[in-house]
C-alpha cells in the first residue's frame, strides 16, 4: 500500500436537524443530516400522512375548477 495517498479515517460526530448527535467514524470530522434514525418515519413507526394530506391539498387546491369534459347534473338540463 502506497504511503500519505489515503485521507485520515477519525472520529466524526453526526448531527440531525432533529437535534439527535452521534458519533462514529469517517474520512468527514463532521456531518449534517436531515433525517436520521430518531425521527425517520420508517425506524420511528409513525406514517407521513401530515405530508399525505398536504400533498393531497395542493392537489386539490390545484385542479378545484377544473371539470375535465363531465358536466354537472344541473347544467345539462
Amino acid at each position: 500500500m502506497k504511503k500519505d495517498i489515503h485521507p485520515k479515517y477519525g472520529e466524526c460526530t453526526v448531527t440531525c436537524a432533529c437535534g439527535n448527535r452521534f458519533v462514529t467514524r469517517s474520512t468527514q470530522p463532521e456531518m449534517k443530516l436531515a433525517v436520521c434514525n430518531s425521527c425517520h418515519p420508517y425506524y420511528t413507526g409513525k406514517k407521513g400522512r401530515v405530508i399525505e394530506a398536504g400533498r393531497l391539498e395542493k392537489f386539490r387546491q390545484k385542479y378545484a375548477g377544473v371539470d375535465y369534459g363531465q358536466r354537472n347534473k344541473d347544467a345539462a338540463e
